[in-house]
């Protein structure tokens, strides 16, 4: 790790505020363990301390006065935010808003219809039928019967590719039972949600906007549609990390990039992990799974167990709070100095996260590959999120390999890990190694680029 310190502190060193309070942070003592504290105060919590000082810079400049932070992926960026915010005198008030696709999603079915299948029927690691009928609000007996009505029953566990979700999309279209189930669920939900998101302000006379790290902007979407039924008038604005790509239909001037956007960032995006991101700026608790009314208040449902990297969120958080008032205590407004583009700040973050999350050394990979991470919006399914690969089921992910496999009628299905990058370091195969998946995910960006240009032409 001594070498790859000394790859941190030279990117900090271009600039002196951040370089000189992880200098003085990474020599306190603690009982973290030296890879985590070194990756937490030369990486995470620099990286984090920019992305927020831009949002409440933009925030500022256009009048909000309110923003709500998305759990759990927000977590971090509230805690940070409401530091600066106490620090630097900020006319902002930070609020936690207790949330989940699935929550949101689950009440907006029935007035989806036949779309939210789209939802439903969404890709992922390791999702099979199960899945599909939780996501639709269906008991595991219900579930069953529907796999019933299907032919599903001998592969209800069964992981599904992506041709066969494809297929399974226009099957439930046309089953009626099914719709019909998810449909009467997602009336009785409506009221709870709706109620929840009244209570907590979202209605109010008052400039306000979401902060989240973003990737897709379906939360986004899913809240202006739910407000729009409440008689909400306004857009409802978003600031973000990144995104991979915007929600159909909607106005891309509502959704704040900062890190990269749809049409722009293939090279960050090449050298990004949004599953590790997620899985090290999360909170402590676990997800939203609905609302409930207890007498006259309407409160979150949280899932019974704490998100299973509770120990170390709580250390990372402490980390970016101390980051944080450090920061503010030795820099003060200079903290949010800067214009729109942020270029240096985001080339900064470039050199860090390429360096941590595409060329990771071995205690990294160890360390933060045994984060335990969930891509689906029914929070099951966890995995290590540098999942335990053997060498060929790596070069399965390779991108010849992947491209003749995808091009078979009947391909068998690929083992996959949330952060390949780990993966491979990991199972200690040579470093060169990294450049198969570094191609892997240049040619998907790119062609989700190109995409992108070629809608908008």
């Amino acid at each position: 790790m001594i070498k790859k310190q000394q790859i941190y502190r030279k990117a900090l060193e271009k600039n002196q505020a951040l370089y000189s309070i992880s200098e003085k942070l990474v020599n306190i003592p603690c009982v973290a363990k030296d890879c985590e504290k070194l990756v937490s105060f030369y990486v995470m919590a620099p990286v984090m301390s920019m992305y927020v000082a831009w949002v409440l810079r933009e925030a500022c400049a256009v009048g909000k006065r309110r923003l709500y932070f998305l759990a759990r992926d927000g977590y971090s960026m509230y805690e940070t935010a409401r530091v600066f915010c106490e620090k630097l005198g900020l006319p902002i008030e930070c609020r936690y808003l207790y949330c989940s696709r699935y929550a949101w999603r689950s009440a907006e079915y029935h007035l989806l219809k036949e779309d939210s299948l789209s939802y439903i029927c969404l890709g992922g690691i390791d999702v099979n039928f199960q899945k599909l009928m939780s996501r639709a609000g269906l008991t595991d007996s219900e579930g069953k019967e529907i796999a019933g009505l299907m032919g599903m029953c001998g592969n209800y566990d069964m992981p599904l590719t992506y041709r066969k979700l494809g297929e399974l999309r226009m099957l439930l279209e046309e089953c009626k039972p099914f719709m019909d189930k998810m449909m009467e669920k997602s009336r009785c939900i409506y009221p709870v949600v709706t109620g929840y998101l009244e209570q907590e302000g979202l209605l109010d006379p008052v400039p306000w906007a979401l902060v989240d790290s973003g990737w897709t902007g379906s939360m986004q979407k899913s809240l202006q549609h739910l407000l729009d039924t409440m008689g909400y008038e306004e857009k409802v604005e978003g600031y973000y990390f990144g995104m991979y790509e915007y929600p159909e239909g909607v106005d891309p001037e509502v959704y704040n990039c900062w890190y990269f956007n749809p049409g722009n960032g293939l090279r960050r995006k090449t050298y990004f992990s949004n599953n590790l991101f997620e899985c090290i700026f999360s909170s402590p608790e676990g997800m939203t799974t609905g609302y409930e009314k207890r007498e006259e208040i309407y409160c979150p449902v949280l899932e019974k167990k704490w998100n299973p990297n509770r120990e170390k969120i709580e250390r990372t958080t402490k980390y970016l709070k101390q980051y944080a008032k450090k920061l503010s205590d030795n820099f003060g407004k200079e903290v949010l100095s800067g214009d729109t583009k942020d270029k240096s700040g985001k080339k900064l973050t470039f050199s860090l996260l390429k360096g941590f999350m595409g060329r990771p050394v071995w205690e990294e990979a160890e360390e933060f590959g045994s984060y335990v991470f969930c891509d689906d919006v029914i929070g099951e399914g966890n995995q290590k999120v540098a999942a335990d690969l053997t060498p060929e089921q790596i070069h399965e992910n390779w991108f010849f390999r992947k491209a003749v496999s995808y091009l078979k009628r009947n391909g068998g299905r690929i083992r996959e890990s949330a952060w390949m990058e780990g993966s491979i370091v990991c199972n200690g195969m040579a470093v060169s190694e990294l450049w198969h998946c570094t191609l892997c995910k240049y040619v998907l960006y790119l062609r989700k680029l190109m995409q992108h240009l070629l809608k908008h032409i």
